[in-house]
């Protein structure tokens, strides 16, 4: 299938469609699920592979876990591969920890009296330009960017003390476009509009510098932006995915433009986007991004706004000492819940019988034995047998 700027609705509907009225009870968790095993069959030798599928500890069995205070059940005594550019499950618990600390540093710096501010960095790029080349040109540009003495003495007029840096990336007509947004902690020495507009010119003669010595081409006045705190706070708080998927490589893309989970949902269908297929873009992305951090702080940023170290792994395991256990369940259930894409659906089901008081006897047993049945009709003999010894039928 071709993709084209009218089709991309269409197409997007091999989700949204049949599903558009489950979206208030949780169906993004579950749009999540389904896109992680999308991201298996994608990347079968990645860590997202098993990810909330194989067992930390092999002597025990998975289990279910339910947080009181969120409502909410999760799997546990399971891998989490902690990818945040490959696993959209993890992807989503991460970038909101993210947030969180940069919520903190920000709301740390404003009662000091610092101000923030925003600059994004962008240069012109083609369809014929490959991710991994051109990050490496970019990430070049930027040390020259900052390194250099005009961009170095702007930013000091500016008064940036910390900085924080984040790289996102989309696909449109005109190939993969990633561009940088860094946030800067400012002293507050309250800059007339003149003089800001001042520094602005000079950051972009620094950048546009930085880019030819880089092999890159050079960026014309779009290639730089830098906004006061007003942005600088809308672009924190957007910075999460509490309501929807609106960060980096996570967020939908905009008109004919895609970001990565948008090309790894395409992917299922294989669909073709301005000649490329999806599933190919998708992996040109996880592949270049492993091991990339999501949020680059300046040096001593961290420790001067009281925020941990913690790496995204770290995050992604975190356990929630508030939750209890629901039940504990047999490797032949988990298969088959697996097989049938049932993994979030289960915690569900599980999560309104607790809350309805039918814990035991309600729709995860009842919805549970029909896959089971499911599953029988396709089994021999001999393995229905070994069903009914374990107690699974």
């Amino acid at each position: 299938m071709n993709l084209g700027l009218s089709q991309k609705k269409s197409a997007l509907g091999i989700f949204t469609k049949s599903h558009a009225k489950l979206e208030n009870k949780g169906f993004e968790r579950l749009h999540d699920y389904i896109l992680q095993d999308q991201a298996s069959k994608l990347l079968p030798t990645e860590r997202v592979t098993n990810c909330l599928k194989k067992r930390i500890d092999k002597e025990k069995k998975r289990s279910v876990m339910f947080n009181e205070e969120r409502q909410k059940a999760h799997w546990a005594n399971v891998q989490r591969c902690g990818s945040i550019w490959s696993c959209p499950v993890c992807a989503k618990q991460v970038t909101e920890k993210r947030r969180e600390e940069l919520k903190k540093a920000c709301a740390e710096w404003k009662n000091r009296g610092g101000v923030l501010r925003l600059l994004t960095l962008t240069n012109p790029h083609s369809s014929d330009t490959y991710l991994k080349g051109m990050i490496y040109a970019q990430r070049a540009a930027l040390k020259r960017f900052f390194e250099g003495r005009l961009g170095r003495e702007t930013l000091a007029l500016l008064g940036r003390v910390h900085m924080v840096r984040s790289f996102e990336v989309t696909f449109g007509s005109n190939g993969w476009h990633p561009h940088f947004h860094i946030l800067l902690f400012c002293e507050n020495n309250d800059l007339s509009i003149q003089l800001e507009s001042t520094f602005t010119c000079e950051l972009l003669r620094a950048w546009q510098a930085a880019c030819v010595k880089s092999g890159l081409p050079m960026p014309n006045e779009h290639g730089l932006d830098l906004r006061d705190g007003t942005y600088a706070d809308k672009y924190v708080s957007k910075w999460g995915i509490e309501n929807e998927l609106t960060k980096g490589h996570i967020k939908k893309g905009r008109g004919d433009s895609f970001s990565a989970f948008d090309l790894l949902q395409l992917s299922v269908e294989d669909v073709e986007i301005h000649g490329k297929l999806a599933s190919k873009l998708f992996q040109e992305f996880a592949l270049t991004f492993k091991g990339q951090r999501q949020l680059v702080w300046s040096r001593g940023a961290k420790a001067d706004l009281d925020i941990a170290e913690k790496s995204d792994e770290e995050l992604a395991e975190e356990t929630e000492l508030t939750s209890i256990l629901l039940t504990e369940v047999e490797k032949i259930v988990f298969d088959i819940l697996k097989k049938y894409q049932k993994r979030h659906e289960y915690l569900v089901w599980l999560e309104d019988d607790y809350k309805n008081g039918c814990f035991g006897s309600g729709s995860a047993e009842y919805n549970l034995s029909l896959l089971i049945q499911k599953e029988i009709d396709t089994l021999e003999s001999h393995e229905i047998d070994f069903m009914t010894y374990r107690g699974i039928i």
